[in-house]
C-alpha cells in the first residue's frame, strides 16, 4: 500500500483514497465502529437483491489515529452528469421500491447522528413524525422566523404523514441525486453510492418525493425540475400529488437545520423556501 495514497474525493462524511484498481479507503470524520459495522450489514443484505447496479461493499473496519477507517470495493462509472435523462433516477427508485422491507435498512443512523430513524417496531409514519416534532423543537426559533404559520403547518404535517402513506415498504436512499449515482458508457446506473444521510426502510413515495427535490437543487430551473420529477413519480408509480408534497414538507423540516443550527446557509434556505411555498402549504393546511 502506498505511503502517500492518491486522494480521490472528499465529502461530509470522510476522505477516500485509492488502494487499487479494486479497493478503495475511507477515513471517517465521525461515525464509530458498531454504526459501521450495521452499514456493512445493510449493504450485504442489499446487494443479495440482485439490483442492476452496484451498491457498497466494506470489507474491512478499523480504528486508525483515533479514526475509523473501512475498506471498501471501488465501485465502477462515473458520476451521473446533472443533465442526464430524469429517467435514470426514476429507473433505480423504482428498482428500491421492488426491494420490499428490508429490516437491516431499520437500524442505519441518520442524519450524522449515532441513532436510526425508527424506535423499535416503530410504524414509519411514526418515526418521521416523531423526528420531524423533535426537530421542531430542537430548533423552533429559527424556523418560526423563517416559515410562516410554522405551528399550523407543523401541526397539520404530523397529522398527515398517516394519512398519506402508501402502506409500501421498502429500503429508502434519502439522499438520491446525480453526485451519488454512477452511470457506464451507456449512460446506464453502474453504481449508486453514499447510502446512509437519511437511509432507512419506509415508503418508497417518500424517497421519490425527495429525489425530486434534489435532484437539481439550486439551479436556475430547479422547481421547474422538481415537478417535472413529481409529475413521473404519480405517473411511473401511482403516488398522489398530496403524497409527494407532504413528504417534501417532511424531509425539509428534519433536514433544515441539518448543517447549521442558526439556519446560515443554503440548505436551510432551500428548506424553509419549500415550507412557504404555496402548493405544499395547500398540501398541509388543505
Amino acid at each position: 500500500m502506498s505511503a502517500e495514497p492518491k486522494l480521490l474525493g472528499q465529502g461530509m462524511e470522510g476522505a477516500v483514497y485509492e488502494i487499487d484498481e479494486s479497493w478503495v479507503r475511507k477515513v471517517w470524520f465521525a461515525g464509530s465502529v458498531p454504526a459501521l459495522r450495521r452499514t456493512a450489514a445493510f449493504y450485504e443484505a442489499l446487494a443479495a437483491k440482485a439490483l442492476s447496479f452496484a451498491v457498497p461493499h466494506i470489507a474491512e473496519i478499523s480504528v486508525v489515529g483515533g479514526q475509523v477507517v473501512t475498506v471498501e470495493r471501488r465501485l465502477p462509472g462515473s458520476t451521473l452528469p446533472a443533465d442526464a435523462p430524469l429517467d435514470v433516477v426514476v429507473g433505480i427508485l423504482a428498482e428500491l421500491a421492488a426491494v420490499g422491507e428490508l429490516a437491516p435498512a431499520r437500524e442505519l443512523a441518520v442524519l450524522g447522528g449515532e441513532t436510526p430513524l425508527h424506535h423499535p417496531g416503530e410504524a414509519f409514519p411514526v418515526a418521521l413524525a416523531r423526528v420531524a416534532a423533535d426537530r421542531l423543537e430542537q430548533f423552533r426559533p429559527v424556523l418560526n422566523d423563517a416559515v410562516g404559520n410554522l405551528e399550523a403547518k407543523a401541526a397539520a404535517l404530523l397529522e398527515r404523514l398517516p394519512e398519506v402513506d402508501t402502506g409500501r415498504r421498502s429500503v429508502v436512499h434519502g439522499d438520491l441525486f446525480p453526485a451519488n449515482v454512477l452511470v457506464g458508457a451507456a449512460g446506464r446506473p453502474s453504481a449508486v453510492l453514499d447510502w446512509g444521510f437519511l437511509t432507512t426502510e419506509g415508503d418508497p413515495a417518500f424517497d421519490a418525493a425527495v429525489t425530486a427535490a434534489i435532484f437539481d437543487m439550486y439551479g436556475p430551473e430547479a422547481l421547474a425540475t422538481e415537478r417535472r420529477l413529481l409529475a413521473r413519480m404519480s405517473e411511473r408509480f401511482g403516488y398522489a400529488p398530496r403524497t409527494l408534497l407532504v413528504y417534501r414538507a417532511a424531509y425539509s423540516l428534519i433536514t433544515a437545520n441539518a448543517y447549521s443550527a442558526d439556519g446560515k446557509d443554503g440548505h436551510f434556505a432551500w428548506c424553509v423556501t419549500a415550507l412557504n411555498r404555496d402548493d405544499v402549504t395547500r398540501a398541509l393546511l388543505g
